[in-house]
């Protein structure tokens, strides 16, 4: 289903207006010019502007409701009209008010509420005599405000009452201010139709400005959450009421711009940045707006409206304060002349007697960590989400006292952990720039689309076409992603044979005229690409990448979104991958929502139709492939990336034309990003508006179908002589390729016209490609299968498994006999030794556990600990690092620990501080690795008496987070704090051979070896801790070769890899989820699998050695995952229907890693040894490729022999019917019938597999 197609929890979503006796009745409001929402709420009590001149306030409990005299306690604020107010996020009963007297006050309310009248403040600030427009609380920071008067803004430290920051940068009045949720920036809107971001922490606090709405009528702002999105409203120069959604990173360009009508009345956005609701209320309507946003067209989604009295202001309550068990998901309050109305907004559902979790996402609790002098010397802390689930108690009032009180609490509040600043980029212009207008194609007509395009025309083509790369990727300077009506393509595909098999074009025969017009086409066609491509690069050397300080701004990407495809993913929002807003350029215009992308077709412009658009397969980068097949050490220290020395299109030419060379030409503009190319053909392809609707085919449709003029070859044949053919010229990469997918071109057909066939004749042919680009290779892992293991091979019920582990530390080990866990209370660190139950491992011995309580015997440790790690030649050694710089060696007796015991076999000092990582040489023995806080690395000898660093590697200059021996043990890779990817040949120097830049974020990474040692594989968090994974070649760690990125979670994403297949099994400590992605050498380099989610949360996954799989059971990779309190074995095999013979393609022969190559010792003396490899196969198993018999071709039948002729009737003239006919017939009299097809003689899987 498509994305919009995807019903939305809050899309039927009703105000509810409750009876008039349930709201707040004749009270005395007046009409106010000024730029506040003259309303606003606490969870404890709501304030709103009283009488006419405004000055005075009435505070009111949140649920009151009634009748109202007008003698009540009042809050006698201030001596002119109140602009704005607005009650703290951590103090229900702190308000801060702003006026026109220039005065801006804060006042404590009682939890009581105003018993009497109040005029005393708490503390009084002035503005200079200039009159206070804004006033409002940081949304992080507690006793932090920003005040908006005139032509600046300021930030007041309430803890010592002074004005910390000012920023006077803006020519006119600030109309409105509006913080990001991790209130690290401020956005404003101002009177001289301008938005600016600013960070008042910065150097230059004016980061980005840009044109906004053309009038000068009151315009508002609300930030959006935690995104790099803001929301304007306002009005255009027609005085029409407008909408407008911007990304920061982009500002002036506009995401959506919607013109609403004419009403003088200014738009109030309140935005929940939990659901995505957006209400709109404009003062003096009677119509209250909710939408909903998206990060894609249409973007803004309405939905029901709510009708009623005139509006003259509005505010949202807050989550804690919502009726969760009645299915209320906002509240807003309308303050009309009279009375303020509490409008619930429900969804609806059967039944409302529990709890639905889905409806409320975990929402910014009322408790900070970060002061507001914390704040200004750049320290950063979010605040802790809650959940509004009624047992966890959250849905409560908080009070702090009074200003005095308060200031107290948040001076003695300690530090958190501190974080590097992150710089935030966006883009800025200085003067007023005039939008360029640039040509749009027109739109295409049902008689202009192209009905089919020949894949035998095609291959011929090809061969005969010169190679002409063009970039398709981008359309007006902005990227565009492939994608099916929102998702990506390769996720839609379910069947590994259904993406190879696709018989759905027509064979028809080909004479010797429509091959000479067929020619003749071909070579107009490379004039008018020869052309375009002209056009095309002189247009790309006009466009210029935004620069701020001389930095190249770049423009942002959309992120990787969630698949339908996917189990789940429909409904488990908290594990899918959220998505990022796309920066797309939206015209201003009327509203005219946008139900789904254009139909593609081939348009007289400078862009042609290319034969990369029927396949859409992404084009490679111009890499040489022996680069891909390189070891790190056989590349240059100095390595350049690619994208750094472009190739101009001649030099492309005349590679592609030289028979020695071994480089695909291609464009080298395409960037690969997410693991998705960057055009947005099958977003049009597959657009609902394209005309084209599928139907299931008829057997006489299919018969044609399958109609051949050539009785000896079919369309498989022809494209298998084609692999052939352009495998004899191709230079074999060593790398497995890429698993592209093949496209469809089913929704390119349309009815017919007179132009088709010369449009099918001139489409231009693109460069020949490798075949695996063209028709794509399907992964064979792309169906994996998670199974966890029966209940008898469960270890339950373990107690007190500690969750205090460090970031470095992978949290639980594990080899086929037993695991270790770490174990909480008492002083100092322990490790439980579980020893594994029969049926877990193939080696496992010991009984199944009892089901009770289980507190397994422990090694104890005098200090915390860091890390520790099982060597993988022996079961029974255990190597445990603590933080007081002491390595501890302990031997598991025979049969398994019998009891707890301090005592190791050995312990020696390796670092004057604590130990981050410690890690066993995958190929040497008695070789240890360890990674400190001193910020070196030491290689040690353990078959010494007494152990001693052989190598000490240097270099780093933060902590180090992750290392990892690349499979032969000659090169070590390490991703450190200060941003760094770095390389070392241990033997050869102790100054790491090559380093290039890693993830931004600053809270932790992993790293591991991939693709034969030719790449890297590293997990880390990028500037808005979204969790990323980055693809280097170990060549080039200049820059990496794609960027996936996932989703925002703290926990680290630990890394295990298959070297055999080059699958990634990618999670977290608390996720539910194992992301598995296949490593390829070729675009898109990073390929998702099927993901496996699991039921509960885990905390550390283990694998196994590959001795240890069940091949026979088509069981690639083991693991043992550590849960709440459980351990499970957990296999992941691939479905395949002939389970009784040895699959060799999914099992080559394997690296010994379960016995070493040679001693210590002789490693480090350089002595050579020749890689270990065994096979899988069990004895007396048969491998499927010597069972798998080569297809017979069909026997040769007699053709049928012709009729003779009547002599006597050929005289006769026919009519045109009887000729059709005639011709009909005798076509069909040469065609061969032929209904089999390819699929049928490929490999399937066993229907019983999809059972399951």
């Amino acid at each position: 289903m498509a994305w919009r197609f995807k019903a939305s929890k809050y899309k039927n979503a009703a105000p509810i207006v409750p009876k008039p006796e349930s709201c707040i009745r004749d009270i005395c409001v007046g009409s106010y010019q000024t730029y506040g929402n003259n309303i606003c709420a606490s969870a404890a009590f709501m304030a709103f502007n009283w009488e006419h001149v405004g000055s005075s306030m009435a505070v009111l409990p949140l649920d009151d409701c009634g009748r109202k005299s007008k003698t009540m306690p009042l809050l006698h604020a201030h001596s002119d009209t109140i602009t704005d107010m607005e009650f703290s996020p951590f103090h229900d009963g702190l308000l801060l008010t702003g006026s026109q007297d220039s005065l801006v006050k804060v006042w404590h309310i009682p939890p009581e509420g105003l018993k009497e009248s109040l005029s005393t403040p708490e503390c009084t600030l002035s503005q200079k005599q200039r009159r206070v427009e804004n006033v409002g609380f940081h949304p992080v920071a507690d006793g932090l405000i920003h005040v908006a008067s005139g032509h600046e803004l300021a930030l007041w430290d309430l803890t010592q009452q002074k004005e910390a920051f000012v920023n006077r940068d803006h020519s006119e009045v600030i109309q409105s201010t509006s913080w990001k949720k991790d209130g690290k920036l401020v956005a404003t809107s101002c009177k001289d139709k301008k938005v600016r971001i600013l960070d008042p922490r910065a150097a230059s606090p004016v980061l980005g400005v840009a044109n906004s709405h053309q009038n000068i009528k009151d315009s508002r702002l609300v930030w959006l959450g935690d995104s790099d999105r803001i929301l304007t409203t306002g009005f255009d120069s027609a005085r029409l009421r407008q909408i407008m959604i911007r990304d920061i990173r982009n500002l002036s360009q506009t995401q959506k711009t919607l013109e609403l009508d004419c009403s003088t009345g200014v738009l109030m956005p309140l935005f929940d940045a939990d659901t995505n609701m957006l209400f709109l209320a404009g003062k003096g309507d009677t119509t209250i707006l909710y939408m909903e946003l998206s990060d894609r067209e249409p973007y803004l989604i309405e939905g029901l409206r709510h009708s009623g009295e005139q509006t003259k202001g509005a505010c949202l309550v807050p989550k804690r304060a919502l009726r969760v068990m009645e299915g209320e998901v906002n509240r807003v309050l309308q303050l009309t002349g009279s009375s303020v109305v509490p409008i619930m907004y429900q969804v609806p559902r059967k039944s409302y007697r529990e709890y639905h979790a889905d409806l409320y996402p975990e929402t910014s609790g009322a408790v900070t960590y970060l002061s507001a002098p914390m704040w200004m010397q750049n320290q950063d802390h979010p605040v802790p989400n809650i959940s509004l689930h009624p047992n966890a108690n959250n849905c409560t009032q908080v009070h702090r006292g009074n200003l005095e009180e308060l200031v107290k609490v948040i001076l003695s509040m300690t530090p958190p952990k501190k974080s590097d600043p992150k710089p935030i980029v966006t883009q800025q212009i200085e003067e007023p720039m005039k939008p360029v207008s640039k040509p749009i194609a027109p739109e295409p007509k049902d008689e202009d689309r192209i009905d089919f395009v020949n894949v035998k025309d095609m291959i011929k083509g090809m061969e005969n076409q010169k190679p002409e790369p063009k970039d398709y990727s981008k359309e007006n300077g902005f990227h565009k992603k492939i994608i099916d009506n929102g998702h990506d393509f390769d996720k839609k595909i379910d069947d590994d044979t259904e993406i190879i098999t696709e018989k759905t074009e027509e064979k028809t025969e080909k004479t010797e005229k429509s091959l000479e017009k067929a020619e003749k086409s071909l070579e107009k066609s490379e004039k008018s690409l020869e052309k375009a491509e002209s056009s095309d690069s002189s247009e790309s050397l006009s466009r210029s990448s935004s620069i701020i300080n001389g930095v190249p701004v770049q423009i942002p990407k959309p992120l990787p979104r969630s698949s339908i495809s996917e189990a789940g993913s429909a409904d488990d929002h908290s594990e899918a991958p959220k998505p990022k807003p796309r920066t797309t350029a939206v015209p201003i215009s009327g509203y005219k929502p946008r139900l789904g992308p254009k139909p593609f077709s081939a348009s007289a412009g400078s862009e042609e139709f290319s034969f990369d658009k029927v396949f859409s397969v992404p084009a490679v980068p111009g890499v040489p492939k022996s680069d891909s097949g390189l070891s790190p050490v056989s590349a240059p220290a100095s390595a350049t990336p690619l994208t750094s020395t472009p190739i101009s299109r001649d030099e492309e030419k005349e590679k592609s034309l030289s028979p020695t060379s071994d480089v695909d030409v291609i464009p080298n503009k395409e960037e690969y990003t997410n693991g998705k190319s960057d055009t947005s053909l099958e977003e049009e392809v597959n657009s609902s508006d394209s005309g084209y609707r599928p139907k299931t085919p008829s057997t006489a449709e299919r018969r044609k179908m399958f109609e051949s003029t050539d009785g000896n070859q079919s369309i498989a044949d022809l494209r298998r002589a084609y692999e052939v053919r352009s495998k004899s010229v191709a230079v074999e990469s060593e790398a497995p390729p890429s698993p592209a997918p093949l496209r469809r071109r089913d929704s390119l057909k349309s009815r017919k016209s007179p132009e088709r066939e010369e449009k099918r004749s001139s489409v231009p042919n693109v460069t020949t490609k490798r075949t695996s680009t063209v028709f794509g290779k399907v992964s064979k892992f792309r169906h994996l299968k998670g199974t966890p293991g029966h209940k008898s091979t469960h270890v339950e019920n373990i107690k007190n498994i500690s969750r205090q582990i460090s970031g470095e530390c992978n949290g639980f080990y594990g080899n086929g006999t037993r695991c270790a866990v770490p174990i909480g209370g008492g002083g100092g660190g322990r490790i439980g030794v579980v020893e594994l139950p029969v049926g877990s491992t193939s080696i496992a011995k010991a009984p199944p556990p009892h089901p009770s309580a289980l507190h397994p015997p422990s090694l104890l440790h005098p200090a915390p600990l860091q890390d520790w790690t099982f060597d993988p030649f022996s079961d029974q050694r255990l190597m445990v690092a603590c933080d007081d710089g002491l390595l501890r060696e302990w031997i598991i007796p025979e049969g398994g620990l019998q009891e707890s015991t301090n005592e190791p076999k050995r312990t020696f000092s390796a670092h004057p501080d604590k130990i981050y990582i410690v890690r066993f040489h995958p190929t040497a023995s008695d070789l240890l690795t360890t990674a400190a806080h001193d910020l070196t690395i030491k290689i040690w000898d353990l078959s010494q008496e007494v152990p001693t660093a052989e190598i000490t590697l240097t270099g780093h200059t933060e902590q180090i987070f992750a290392m990892d021996w690349s499979p032969c043990g000659e090169y070590l890779a390490t991703v450190c704090k200060d941003g760094l990817v770095r390389i070392y040949k241990p033997r050869a120097s102790t100054e790491p051979i090559r380093s290039g830049p890693g993830p931004v974020g600053s809270r932790g990474a992993r790293i591991v070896w991939a693709i034969h040692d030719t790449h890297l594989v590293v997990t880390g968090f990028d500037k808005v801790s979204e969790r990323q994974i980055l693809l280097y070649k170990a060549s080039d760690l200049s820059a990496p070769v794609c960027t996936v990125g996932l989703d925002v979670s703290p926990a680290i994403l630990h890394i295990h890899i298959d070297h055999d297949s080059n699958t990634l099994f990618l999670t977290g400590r608390g996720d539910s989820t194992i992301y598995c992605y296949e490593a390829t050498c070729e675009p898109p380099f990073l390929c998702a699998l099927s993901h496996h989610r699991s039921a509960t949360l885990h905390q550390g996954i283990a694998f196994l050695p590959k001795n240890l799989l069940a091949v026979e059971k088509v069981e690639f990779a083991r693991a043992l995952r550590l849960t709440n309190g459980n351990i499970e074995p957990l296999s992941f095999t691939v479905p395949r229907k002939k389970t009784e013979l040895f699959q060799d393609d999914l099992f080559p022969p394997t690296l010994v890693t379960w016995e070493p190559w040679q001693s210590g010792r002789d490693w480090l003396a350089s002595k050579p040894v020749t890689p270990r490899t065994v096979s899988l196969q069990p004895p007396g198993m048969d491998t499927l490729s010597s069972q798998s018999a080569p297809a017979q071709p069909p026997a040769k039948e007699k053709p049928p022999q012709k009729p003779k002729p009547d002599l006597i009737k050929s005289h006769v003239p026919m009519d045109a019917k009887e000729k059709q006919d005639s011709i009909m017939k005798a076509m069909s009299a040469k065609v061969k019938l032929d209904l089999k097809l390819e699929q049928d003689s490929m490999e399937g899987v066993d229907e019983a597999e999809w059972d399951q």
